[in-house]
């Protein structure tokens, strides 16, 4: 009787790997890090080019910023990439310290900390209301 190939991490097919949480929760986080690289980037260019105009460019420039809807909500998702990263990134502490070793622990921890991360956005979103 003839088994299924199956490389090295258990799946017969590569395929299979975009099904799990951790493929997910690994490209999550690297885009979220991508994202928020790029949006420091940007923040400190346009804040310190504001800045160097004067102080009614940079009146004029947080007038825009703070008063648009836009905005608003690109900074509602700011929050959200944020807090996944921020608690991805302990979940992943956490792993290379040694706790939480198991594949179904690791996917306990990342559930709960997700969670957590989405009350405190609910919260802050409901807060901004």
């Amino acid at each position: 009787m003839m088994r299924a190939y199956t490389d090295s991490s258990g799946y017969s097919h590569k395929s299979q790997v975009w099904t799990t949480i951790g493929m997910w929760a690994w490209v999550l986080h690297r885009l979220t890090g991508v994202g928020l690289a790029l949006y420091l980037l940007i923040h400190i260019v346009l804040m310190g080019l504001s800045l160097l105009r004067g102080e009614e460019a940079f009146d004029a420039a947080l007038s825009v910023l703070m008063g648009s809807r836009f905005f608003g909500l690109l900074e509602t998702l700011l929050l959200a990439a944020v807090l996944y990263h921020g608690f991805n990134g302990i979940r992943i502490l956490l792993f290379d310290m040694g706790l939480g070793i198991s594949v179904r622990a690791q996917k306990i921890i990342f559930w709960v900390f997700m969670g957590i991360a989405a009350i405190l956005w609910l919260w802050s979103v409901a807060a901004k209301l």
